[in-house]
C-alpha cells in the first residue's frame, strides 16, 4: 500500500513539474528592446499581407519569426515575398543582435542595403534577392563575420564588388547575379566557397585564378569579361622590338619590311641616274647644234662689194 502511495506521488509531483515548465516556456518572452524592433521594422513599411504582430500577442508566435528553443531570443525572420514596399527602416533590424536567419527575398524594397543589416554579428544567412535594392555594395558587409550565404541577385545594385568580401571566411555561397556590378572581379580566395554567381552584369577584365573553378554560366552576360572559364582574353600590346643581334630574318615581317626599305631606295637611285642621263642627252644636243651653225657660216663665206 505504501508502494503505491509513493508511486501516486511521485506522478503528481511529476506532473506538476512538467506544467510549471511548461507554463514558464509558454511564458518565456524575447527582450523588451527586440519586441518593439520587430514590430517598428513591421509598422514602417508597407506589406501586402497581415504579419500578424501586436503588443498582445508573443513575438515568437508573429508569423515568419522563430525564437531560439527557450524563447528568449529572436533568431530568425523570414518574410519572402509577403509585399514588403519601401525602405528598412534603420534602428530596427539592428536591434535583434542573436539574429541568425533574415530571409526578405521577392519584395519590393528599395534604397541601398542598410546599415542595420550590418550590425548583426551572428548572422549566418543573408537572402535579399529579387528585390529593388539600389546603390553600392558596402564594404562594411565584411564585419558580418558568421555569414555562410549572400543572396543579392535579381537587384538594381551598381558599383564594384568589394574586396572586403575576403574577410567573410565562413562563406559558402556568394549570388551577386542580375544587378548593375561594374569593374574587375577582386580576387577572393575563399576555401569554404562553392556556389559563386555574378552573371548578367557590366564587369570587365580577366577572370581571377581563384574563381577559374567555377563555371562558365556563372560568369555569363557580362561581355567584357575574359579568360578561364571563358574565352582567354586579347592582348592588347604591340609586338616586342627584336633584341639587338638578332637579325631581320629571324622576326616575323621584319624581311618584308626590309625588301620595302631596298626597293624605295633602288627607285630613288633609278631617278638620279634617270636625271642625269636626260641632262647630258640636253648637252649633247646643245653642242651638236653649235657645231652645225658654225660649219653652215664658214661654208658661206665672206660677201663681196661692188
Amino acid at each position: 500500500m505504501a508502494g503505491v502511495v509513493t508511486r501516486a506521488v511521485a506522478a503528481a509531483v511529476l506532473v506538476v513539474v512538467v506544467v510549471v515548465a511548461a507554463a514558464e516556456l509558454v511564458a518565456a518572452e524575447p527582450p523588451p528592446s527586440e519586441r518593439s524592433a520587430l514590430l517598428a521594422f513591421l509598422a514602417a513599411p508597407p506589406h501586402e499581407r497581415r504579419l500578424g504582430g501586436n503588443s498582445s500577442t508573443s513575438a515568437c508566435g508573429w508569423v515568419g519569426v522563430t525564437c531560439d528553443a527557450g524563447n528568449a531570443t529572436v533568431v530568425q525572420v523570414r518574410l519572402p515575398g509577403v509585399g514588403l514596399i519601401g525602405a528598412i527602416p534603420p534602428g530596427t533590424l539592428g536591434r535583434l543582435t542573436n539574429l541568425q536567419v533574415l530571409s526578405l527575398r521577392s519584395n519590393r524594397i528599395l534604397g541601398g542595403i542598410p546599415d542595420d543589416v550590418l550590425q548583426l554579428p551572428q548572422l549566418r544567412l543573408l537572402f535579399l534577392q529579387n528585390n529593388l535594392l539600389s546603390g553600392a555594395i558596402p564594404p562594411a558587409v565584411s564585419k558580418l563575420a558568421a555569414l555562410e550565404r549572400l543572396v543579392l541577385s535579381s537587384n538594381n545594385l551598381s558599383g564594384p564588388i568589394p574586396f572586403t568580401l575576403n574577410n567573410l571566411t565562413s562563406l559558402r555561397a556568394l549570388r551577386l547575379d542580375g544587378n548593375k556590378l561594374s569593374g574587375n572581379i577582386p580576387s577572393i580566395s575563399i576555401q569554404s566557397l562553392a556556389v559563386f554567381n555574378v552573371s548578367d552584369n557590366n564587369l570587365n577584365g580577366s577572370i581571377p585564378a581563384s574563381l577559374a573553378r567555377f563555371p562558365a554560366e556563372d560568369f555569363a552576360g557580362n561581355l567584357q569579361l575574359c579568360g578561364s572559364p571563358l574565352p582567354p582574353c586579347k592582348s592588347f600590346f604591340p609586338s616586342p622590338s627584336p633584341s639587338p643581334g638578332v637579325s631581320p630574318a629571324d622576326v616575323p615581317g621584319a624581311a618584308s619590311s626590309s625588301k620595302k626599305r631596298r626597293l624605295s631606295g633602288a627607285a630613288i637611285a633609278g631617278i638620279v641616274v634617270g636625271a642625269v642621263v636626260l641632262a647630258l642627252l640636253l648637252l649633247v644636243a646643245a653642242v651638236l647644234c653649235a657645231v652645225s651653225k658654225r660649219r653652215r657660216g664658214a661654208s658661206e663665206g665672206p660677201k663681196s662689194t661692188t
